[in-house]
């Protein structure tokens, strides 16, 4: 497009040159100048050939609308070459971001596979202090059944000569004999138990922390295979310890804890978000997102892989609550709330409908996936919603809600347009809120009817 503005903006001014040679020139100069007549007629041919007369005044005109009609070509493709320049920068700016944020990543896959390496080591290590120990333990066993051989035998040499009669001798020493034996069986099954809790307890401590560093998803919800009830709610009514619960999904998944509401409309909720004060960062990466990070007794989020679990295992709905700094509340409720698998991206893939006072600003990212600053799903192509927003959310192109924004606690009701934690039916954009929580419950559990 450079090369094409040029020539163009050339040929205007050899135009423009000659057309002023054609009216300036007068017939004297084209009889002693051959050279220049020619060119003169050539631009008369060429690009005045529409004049109706020969005059200076119909070239001039002629040339001068021709000059103007090059001079908007050039104009319009001057333009259209500016706009293709802006969209080149665009797409360089997204390939920069996009091998930044994968740099990024590598980095921190290598990383966490030197310190995966460290951690099996380790384990080796211990796993060869602990044959040791299993050795130095058999050992003992062996000393211990030769000096109770070697006492037994004291003791029968010691009883021997105040037997007075051989039977009765004999009737002592089978008595010490049945004695002798049970105790060395009984040593023998103490030592074979305490080998075996030993093994065993290594060996769920090796595959725990191998399913940790391989990042596998915990089986949450795999086939149940007893029929003992287990607590898979805060709706169970089952007893809490300063509302913490402890859950366990199936018998083969691994237990987790959760942190329970049993005020807010008839209790059973277990809260998966929960914000107050910001004293805790929510910008974080999708690893840390997708195991969660916080405290269940201040402020966390319960993690994508622990959501997808509860939400898979049963239908849920969904209750946000909001707060202004003005101590004002409201919230937003729906009915219906699943997300997806990590596969899937943790998509939203099921919300019901809305009712509430605070306004639906969630329905809009009904479908889509979620986004982190180094993991973007979002609908957006020229642009990365979590970086600029400075959060991590189900992001579409790009939010109505942003909970997992950035916390304000000054000039709360003039931050930048979209990065605060708002909602935009609440208090609008640039207002980030004092305080959220964002709960779940399963929805056939009737909740608001059994517990008023």
């Amino acid at each position: 497009m450079h090369f094409t503005s040029i020539f163009l903006a050339a040929l205007l001014a050899i135009q423009l040159s000659e057309c002023a040679w054609g009216q300036q020139l007068p017939p004297q100069s084209f009889q002693t100048h051959p050279t220049r007549t020619n060119v003169t007629n050539w631009s008369h041919r060429h690009f005045c050939t529409s004049v109706a007369a020969p005059s200076s005044d119909g070239l001039s005109k002629s040339c001068k609308d021709l000059l103007t009609t090059l001079h908007d070509r050039v104009s319009v493709l001057a333009t259209l070459d500016e706009d293709l320049r802006r969209r080149l920068e665009n797409i360089e700016n997204k390939m920069n971001q996009f091998e930044s944020s994968n740099l990024g990543r590598l980095d921190s896959l290598a990383v966490q596979q030197t310190d995966f390496l460290k951690r099996l080591d380790t384990l080796d290590f211990i796993e060869r202090q602990n044959k040791r120990s299993i050795d130095e333990l058999k050992g003992d066993l062996n000393h211990e059944k030769e000096e109770v051989a070697l006492r037994t035998a004291r003791q029968i040499d010691d009883r021997l000569p105040q037997m007075p009669t051989n039977e009765a001798k004999l009737e002592s020493l089978a008595t010490l004999l049945l004695s002798t034996r049970s105790a060395v069986n009984e040593l023998n099954n103490h030592l074979e138990a305490n080998i075996s809790r030993l093994s065993n307890m290594v060996s769920r401590r090796l595959n725990s922390i191998r399913r940790q560093n391989n990042r596998q998803p915990t089986n949450f919800y795999a086939p149940s295979h007893s029929t003992e009830p287990l607590i898979t709610s805060c709706a169970q009514d089952a007893p809490t310890a300063n509302g913490i619960l402890r859950l366990q999904l199936t018998p083969e998944s691994e237990p987790f804890y959760v942190r329970c509401d049993e005020e807010t409309l008839g209790g059973g909720w277990t809260i998966i978000q929960n914000r107050f004060n910001g004293k805790l960062n929510f910008y974080r990466g999708w690893l840390e997102y997708q195991a969660g990070f916080g405290n269940l007794g201040g402020e966390f989020f319960i993690g994508l892989d622990k959501l997808h679990a509860l939400t898979a295992s049963a239908v849920h709905e969904l209750l946000i609550l909001l707060q202004d700094f003005d101590g004002t509340n409201r919230y937003a409720r729906y009915n219906l709330f699943a997300i997806g698998s990590e596969k899937e991206d943790y998509a939203l893939n099921l919300l019901g409908e809305y009712e509430g006072d605070a306004g639906d600003s969630f329905s809009y990212h009904a479908g889509s996936k979620f986004s982190t600053f180094d993991n973007d799903n979002d609908g957006c192509v020229d642009c990365n919603c979590a970086q600029s927003r400075n959060g991590a959310w189900w992001y579409n192109w790009c939010d109505m809600s942003n909970l997992n924004g950035k916390y304000f606690s000054q000039n709360y009701n003039a931050t930048p347009l979209y990065e605060g934690m708002y909602w935009n039916e609440f208090r609008g954009p640039t207002y980030s809120l004092k305080a959220v929580r964002m709960m779940i419950r399963p929805a056939s559990s009737d909740g608001d009817l059994q517990r008023k």
